[in-house]
């Protein structure tokens, strides 16, 4: 049965993906990512999750929007969907459900490095799975950003705004190993991406306030 798979929820990684997030005056996506990162489109802090197993509860720090704690539903395993309150103000309710896994695509794309192609040569850039979703490239730096739309499919379409140096728009493959495209308005200007792999250090030396 589906519930007996789900019945217990142990670790993090089995809470990883995509969830709707509903609240009195409606509903929006937010991720829960890898190392604790809590990611909202609409609302973007450098927030943080973490699980606690034994009471299946879900807190959230999302500083300047927040403290919340959720619960694992009376049957929600199979769902895995958690109700809850900002903290100490049990009638400002939440309820955060499960809208799918993160793809392969998305998996791929987040803290990667990648060679990123043009038609004078190539260089590397990364893609920070931070609460910024920031884009960093040490070759051409400038305050940057990605964003997937539509991430759900399987190979989705990635948006990068690059400051100075313009915006982009690729379509990565569903392996998550390349992507092609060029700049927004402009596909004549093309843009190729091969995967290198994870993120090194000098990717996390990029930060700065919002």
């Amino acid at each position: 049965m589906v519930l007996e798979k789900y019945a217990m929820v142990e670790t993090e990684v089995e809470l990883q993906g995509v969830y709707d997030f509903a609240y009195a005056g409606g509903s929006f996506d937010v991720h829960l990512r890898s190392g604790g990162r809590f990611f909202a489109p609409e609302y973007q802090q450098p927030a943080t999750w973490n699980y606690d197993p034994p009471i299946k509860k879900v807190s959230i720090d999302w500083l300047k929007y927040g403290k919340y704690e959720l619960t694992l539903a009376e049957g929600g395993e199979a769902a895995k969907e958690f109700h809850g309150a900002l903290v100490g103000k049990p009638e400002s309710w939440r309820k955060m459900k499960l809208k799918r896994p993160f793809t392969v695509a998305e998996q791929m794309l987040m803290d990667s490095e990648w060679d990123f192609i043009h038609e004078g040569g190539s260089f590397r850039v990364n893609f920070k799975a931070d609460g910024y979703n920031h884009f960093v490239c040490h070759d051409f730096p400038a305050h940057s950003h990605w964003r997937l739309d539509h991430g759900e499919t399987p190979t989705p379409t990635l948006f990068i705004d690059w400051g100075k140096y313009g915006k982009y728009e690729l379509v990565i493959d569903a392996d998550g190993q390349s992507m092609s495209g060029g700049a927004k308005g402009n596909m004549s200007n093309w843009r190729k991406g091969k995967r290198v792999g994870k993120m090194g250090e000098t990717g996390d030396l990029h930060v700065h306030d919002h």
